[in-house]
């Protein structure tokens, strides 16, 4: 159980595995199983921490701090020092959910949660936003009531973006937010979004915001909404394929929300967009469930998927490196992509799991990857 100060007690650990030399930490629950070695020349540059079973759903990066977001609580790492600090419903949250992680400015991290809103935690203290109001978990005199339209479009929050002015944008499952330091303003369906559930958000230096939902992709100049679908060209045709995440997954995407409106999210679907990034040149890069990855130009769609080389067909997560190199978390492993070909790790490399949820760069260019179970880091180029 933490302590008063968020830390962890010896109650729980977590196993820190150096393939040339095994060591433990004391860090989060569970002991993981054991993984299988990868080559000599390759274990140097692999680093796991196991956590246990849960889901390593959203992983950020400031300064000497990794911060770990997990189905069961958020984990506040120094990489430098290896200390640590557990944040869950007992510390401040309201939901263990952990599925995003974002910092603003002032250096205030931002925690979006599955079915607990949005929270602010600035160090110290915990602030909450949710559609009905903002304020301390407490509820007390300090809570500020939203009217219906001014409170964020949902308790489900799975991207956070914010503007060089402070603006933020919000992905829920009911549309996307933008909040102005008071209240939300929350765009959906009516406004001209493909599909009200938004996963991810993207900025070009010009202001245009680009999402990501299950029925497409929008693009957004402030004014005006336009959206692109499979019919368009958006991810790779997938037939009848099944796409489920593993069993360990405790939090599965969709069946139970979904269910409100017949939705099920069981199969594979080019048009359900779960990660993007934008790169240097300004080109548009979307994952799918199932359907690859997929480059946009602003004119036409190109897609890769396994047969191109890519590790798998559902792409959770993008992360684009100093370098402009793309490095992509699949159900299959990570890909690393130079725009010519695909170079691929998974478990034989040195992945504490396959399935690979989300992807951080730290300021030494190391690459942390969340898997099912764990935490990995590369540090190789």
């Amino acid at each position: 159980m933490p302590d008063r100060n968020g830390s962890l007690q010896t109650a729980a650990f977590l196993r820190r595995v150096v393939f040339l030399s095994a060591t433990l930490l004391l860090l989060a629950a569970g002991i993981g199983r054991g993984q299988p070695l990868p080559p000599p020349e390759a274990a140097s540059l692999w680093t796991g921490w196991q956590i246990g079973q849960v889901v390593i759903r959203a992983l950020a990066v400031q300064g000497d701090e990794v911060w770990i977001g997990t189905s069961n609580g958020l984990i506040r790492f120094n990489r430098k020092s290896e200390t640590h600090q557990i944040y869950n419903t007992k510390s401040g949250l309201l939901s263990n959910v952990v599925v995003s992680i974002r910092f603003d400015s002032k250096g205030s991290a931002w925690i979006g949660t599955y079915g607990g809103g949005l929270s602010r935690f600035d160090g110290g203290a915990w602030e909450h936003f949710t559609p009905y109001g903002r304020g301390p978990k407490t509820y007390g005199p300090e809570w500020v009531l939203y009217n219906p339209k001014n409170g964020l479009g949902d308790l489900w929050v799975y991207d956070l973006l914010f503007e060089p002015n402070g603006t933020m944008w919000v992905a829920t499952w009911k549309g996307a937010s933008r909040f102005d330091g008071k209240g939300f303003v929350t765009y959906t369906m009516d406004d001209g979004l493909v599909d009200k559930w938004v996963y991810t958000i993207e900025r070009e230096p010009s202001g245009v915001l680009w999402f990501g939902t299950e029925g497409g992709v929008n693009r957004f100049d402030g004014k005006t909404m336009k959206g692109w679908t499979h019919r368009d060209g958006l991810g790779a045709a997938v037939g009848n394929s099944k796409a489920r995440p593993p069993s360990g997954d405790e939090y599965e995407e969709g069946p139970a929300h979904h269910q409100q409106d017949r939705k099920e999210n069981q199969e594979a679907n080019p048009n359900y967009v779960i990660s993007s990034a934008i790169d240097g040149e300004g080109t548009k890069w979307f994952g799918t469930w199932g359907g690859g990855l997929s480059r946009f130009d602003g004119k036409r769609f190109k897609n890769y998927t396994t047969a191109d080389g890519l590790a798998g067909n559902i792409v959770n997560a993008i992360e684009i490196d100093k370098q402009g190199v793309m490095w992509i978390g699949t159900n299959k492993g990570v890909s690393r992509f130079d725009g010519k070909s695909f170079k691929n790790f998974n478990t034989m490399s040195g992945l504490l799991g396959d399935y690979v949820y989300s992807i951080a760069i730290d300021p030494d260019g190391n690459k942390w990857f969340g898997t099912f179970g764990g935490v990995s880091r590369y540090s190789g180029r």
